[in-house]
């Protein structure tokens, strides 16, 4: 690969170009001056450009809407699971990162498995496969894998199910779309200070101001200093800024430009090691056998995770007349990430130490965990449009659209310097040092420089075709070409560089009844298709001449479901039941980090229900249960067949409810809580790693002083469980005990 940097470059400025033109040609070929209304969108009304209004969103999420052009409809005609956590449950439970708010979605578990290290941040796993690349922001790609805050958060949406018509590449078990913050038009100020445990100390602020009849502006900013509640990990810090700009707010035609800046730089954790005691086949974290949860094998000096993130969004929405909407959507995203961890190891002899006596169980640092800074740039652009008509007696949805992105990934590896005696250090299982200092140096290896640049080009389209009132289909599908594109370097070595094109189409079909606009009833297919490459620099081991011919991984699912709205609107029901099938999988060797396809084919099946709004106007509750049965039906390892699959807990449950006493009364009071519960899981295919049940249960007590003044308490983990917040295939990350935070929020 010659040049691979400005070839690339070049045919990523092309595919934007090609993408924002046919955006803007749509919207300049359509009549200007169309009518609007003020009346919620409907199959046979016109979609609107959407107005973000603080307090605006429905008290039932069923009845709000995904913010996407191409998924038009309220959320309770969408034939798919999605599940909402919004703005209050998030304010309420105090919500700072992407991971707490996915604390109300049972079903989506943090880990990251793919061995020598992976790349740090969000990595998630949607009804047991991994989605990596599955983080969207108002319908785009969110370029680079960090720890996102929620400062400039609306609202998180689960997309559960593949989705690839929608979404893209990706999306085996869902997607996760966030909503942010949008200027509105009025003014409003939010402002809110919290102070807990472990000297935890946050500051954020939300500023709109509207600077004309059509226009506004609107400001995020956030700064936070923090140490994890019983652990020994260091402080860690983060500073974000967002300023939003809104042109033709309430007329047919807005546009919003929008600006991030974020950065952190926190202490990283590679978890505890898993451990199997004598006499036993299943192995669990060693804080199972006695080591206290506060434990970090880490060192004070070298152990960080520190990343810069700048995105630059613009969007694009006209109504054009009547029955057509068009849309263009742009993002150029930024990360810059420099992460070093430490992996520690218990071996035979330790084990044998920590189990039978006869000496101190010593661990070492080994396995894995070399430092590396990542550069990550990507661009995409998605030009579509939502078209309502009629074909005789027929009622038409048409979505359609042209999806381009560039993504370019560069890493670079280092190793711990002889001089550190990283290599040789072993110490107290029980009574790590952490206060220590391990120096590295640029590696001299073929594979000290990565560098994976993808592009990814693709047409959908999909109609929802109403026979009767009642009884509608929607069909659709998306035509995808990806290429991925490697090259190692360094050292003395001689490069290594791998190339991967492939092309494939991803069905939908969906069969809904809706008897009343208050229930409605479906039965859909759809599949979605994961390319090799994808991940070739973020998890290192994928990157051989082998993997390059890999074919792509394919998944299908089958799903029944319906919706309920009851008491007036104000509550939602949800229940589904589904079946995904993965084929061509691949596994990871947790260890060495080496990918191969593993002939694996498994399967879930699960049931997802719900309740979501309110029961009286003082009572919110929002619960969902998840069950997953999941299995490996056929492997080139005869032994994993009928195995579990990593992962994935058989059963989660969440619950949140809050009750305002006295409201509209000086003497309010607004109290509640909730329960996170997953059943245990296993961390290898083999089924002989585990880690245990994980329960959390949290409580929050709020009191409005004026309309101006609100006081909360937040109590987390208030039974002290010992609960692993991220998983891999030889250990686990521990999480907080419990802890207890104070917030003072202003709002006028």
């Amino acid at each position: 690969m010659n040049n691979p940097s400005t070839l690339r470059s070049a045919l990523s400025r092309t595919a934007f170009g090609a993408s924002l033109a046919a955006g803007y040609a749509l919207t300049a070929a359509t009549p200007a001056g169309a009518q609007s209304s003020d009346s919620t969108p409907t199959a046979d009304s016109v979609a609107l450009p959407q107005i973000s209004v603080q307090g605006a969103q429905p008290e039932n999420t069923l009845e709000g809407t995904t913010g996407l052009g191409r998924i038009p409809g309220r959320i309770q005609d969408i034939p798919q699971t999605i599940q909402v956590v919004p703005q209050e449950v998030m304010r309420q439970q105090n919500v700072t990162t992407l991971g707490e708010a996915l604390r109300n979605v049972p079903g989506i578990t943090s880990s990251i498995g793919e061995g020598n290290g992976g790349v740090n941040g969000d990595q998630l796993r949607i009804r047991g496969f991994n989605s990596q690349n599955d983080l969207y922001v108002d319908g785009l790609r969110d370029f680079g894998s960090f720890r996102r805050d929620a400062f400039t958060f609306e609202e998180v949406q689960a997309i559960l199910g593949p989705s690839g018509v929608n979404f893209g590449s990706g999306s085996a078990g869902g997607v996760v779309n966030v909503t942010s913050r949008t200027p509105h038009l009025g003014n409003s100020f939010d402002a809110s200070v919290t102070g807990g445990m472990n000297w935890m100390l946050r500051g954020t602020a939300d500023g709109n101001y509207q600077i004309g009849e059509t226009s506004a502006l609107r400001l995020n900013i956030l700064g936070q200093t923090s140490r994890t509640v019983d652990r020994n990990l260091p402080t860690g810090e983060r500073w974000g800024i967002a300023p939003s700009l809104a042109f033709g707010l309430g007329t047919d035609t807005t546009v919003t430009l929008e600006y991030l800046y974020y950065r952190y730089d926190e202490p990283s954790d590679g978890g505890v090691p898993v451990v199997t005691r004598p006499g036993s086949s299943v192995g669990r974290p060693v804080t199972e056998y006695g080591v206290n949860r506060a434990t970090w094998y880490g060192s004070d000096h070298t152990d960080r995770d520190q990343a810069t993130v700048n995105r630059l969004t613009a969007r694009v929405r006209h109504v054009a007349n009547d029955w057509l909407t068009v849309y263009n959507d742009t993002r150029l995203g930024f990360t810059d990430k420099s992460y070093s961890f430490s992996i520690a190891s218990c071996d035979a002899t330790c084990v044998s130490r920590l189990f039978n006596g006869g000496g101190t169980p010593l661990y070492s640092l080994s396995g894995g965990g070399s430092p590396y800074t990542t550069q990550t740039w990507g661009v995409q652009n998605i030009a579509s449009g939502v078209a309502r008509f009629n074909t005789w007696s027929l009622r038409h949805e048409a979505t359609f659209g042209l999806d381009l992105w560039y993504e370019n990934f560069e890493r670079t590896t280092y190793t711990y310097t002889a001089a550190s005696g990283r290599t040789a250090y072993r110490g107290d299982l029980f009574a790590p040092i952490n206060d220590l200092n391990f120096d590295y140096a640029l590696s001299t290896s073929a594979n000290a420089q990565r560098q994976n640049e993808t592009t990814q080009a693709a047409l959908f389209a999909s109609d929802r075709i109403w026979f009767t009132p009642e009884i509608s289909v929607l069909a659709g599908a998306r035509w995808t070409r990806q290429q991925s594109d490697y090259l190692a370097y360094g050292g003395a070595n001689a490069a290594t560089s791998l190339s991967a094109d492939n092309s494939f189409i991803d069905p939908r079909v969906s069969f809904i009844w809706e008897p009343t606009p208050e229930y409605n009833l479906y039965a859909s297919y759809a599949q979605s298709t994961f390319a090799p490459g994808s991940n070739w620099a973020t998890q290192p081991g994928q990157a051989s001449a082998n993997n390059a011919n890999l074919e792509p991984e394919q998944n299908t699912i089958y799903e029944i479901g319906g919706r309920a709205s009851i008491l007036g609107g104000r509550l939602g029901l949800s229940a589904s039941v589904y079946q995904i099938e993965k084929n061509n999988a691949t596994e990871t060797d947790p260890l060495t980090g080496t990918v191969f396809s593993s002939g694996d084919q498994q399967r879930i099946r699960g049931v997802d229900l719900g309740v979501t709004g309110r029961v009286t106007p003082a009572w919110l509750i929002n619960a969902r249960y998840s069950y997953m049965n999941s299995e490996t039906t056929s492997s080139l390892t005869a032994a994993n067949v009928g195995k579990q699959v990593v992962y994935v807990p058989e059963h989660s449950a969440t619950l949140w409810t809050s009750y305002e006493f006295n409201q509209g009364t000086p003497w309010n009071l607004t109290l509640g809580g909730g329960v996170v519960w997953n059943s245990s899981v296993y961390l290898n295919a083999a089924n002989t790693n585990e880690v245990p049940y994980t329960f959390s249960l949290d409580a929050f007590a709020s009191h409005r002083i004026n309309d101006q003044l609100t006081v909360r308490v937040n109590g987390y983990n208030l039974s002290d469980n010992r609960n692993y917040v991220a998983l891999f295939g030889n250990r686990a990350v521990m999480g907080p005990g419990r802890g207890v935070t104070a917030t003072v929020a202003v709002s006028f």
